[in-house]
């Protein structure tokens, strides 16, 4: 379905899960994009950052408010798709499947966090590599290569990208066709949340749409602008766009 302008695929976790396996065995390299509704205002700014995802295999629904505007416009979406849930879920396909898992973000000591936990609930995950690139807007030009470099060498199926949105789709977009994997996948927070160096909000908070909420009371200072100046118009935008076109069916 279309929302704003952006095609949005109506899955669940379940069957996301079951679609990416699919590109994975389809061949080729595949960008999927966990979109949340901060991530979508930044699209209707940034052209190239809509074209990036209407380009993507595929593009999941993030958070409760796509959710309330896929019913608002007559396309319901079935449900959430999370990145820290995705991870958790495709880890346990990869587990069962051998896909190999490289992860790309955060820290080292997050990153290694991540990995003990996974291990703990997959054991026989196989997880090829990790790296954690110095932080930075921009990654130089010798420092992009090298992350390419390290992926290359472990030729991971599913790369799992956590830069922080729209960061890491800008990223995998523009090394796509130089990376040998077959899935890359942007995920945001969740190597942290998934590691337990950052708790998740509690799980009625979650169903009650108010996750958003909770990370902002965690860092209020951060968040403001994105949740309350740059997302304000995002459901007044759907209203709109329900009066302009009835069906959001793309």
């Amino acid at each position: 379905m279309e929302i704003l302008g952006c095609a949005v695929d109506r899955v669940s976790l379940r069957s996301a899960t079951e679609k990416l396996e699919g590109l994975i065995k389809a061949g080729g390299a595949h960008q999927a994009i966990v979109l949340p509704a901060t991530s979508l205002m930044y699209a209707r700014r940034d052209r190239r950052f809509l074209d990036i995802c209407n380009g993507a295999s595929m593009v999941l629904p993030d958070g409760v408010p796509l959710l309330w505007a896929s019913r608002i416009l007559g396309a319901p979406i079935p449900g959430r798709v999370a990145g820290s849930d995705l991870l958790g879920e495709l880890s346990r396909v990869a587990e069962i499947r051998g896909y190999t898992c490289f992860f790309l973000g955060s820290t080292s000591e997050v990153v290694g966090r991540l990995e003990k936990v996974l291990l703990r609930r997959f054991p026989s995950l196989c997880l090829v590599g990790s790296f954690a690139p110095p932080v930075s807007p921009v990654f130089s030009a010798l420092t992009n290569d090298e992350i390419v470099r390290r992926v290359n060498a472990a030729r991971p199926d599913i790369l799992w990208v956590g830069l922080g949105a729209p960061r890491q789709e800008l990223w995998i977009h523009a090394n796509l066709e130089r990376l040998d994997v077959r899935l890359a996948i942007g995920v945001g927070a969740a190597f942290d949340m998934c590691s337990g160096s950052v708790r998740r909000a509690p799980n009625w908070m979650q169903k009650a749409g108010l996750e958003w909420f909770y990370r902002f009371l965690r860092e209020p200072r951060r968040l403001f602008r994105r949740y309350f100046i740059d997302s304000a118009p995002f459901l007044p935008l759907v209203l709109w766009q329900r009066v302009r076109r009835p069906s959001g069916y793309r």
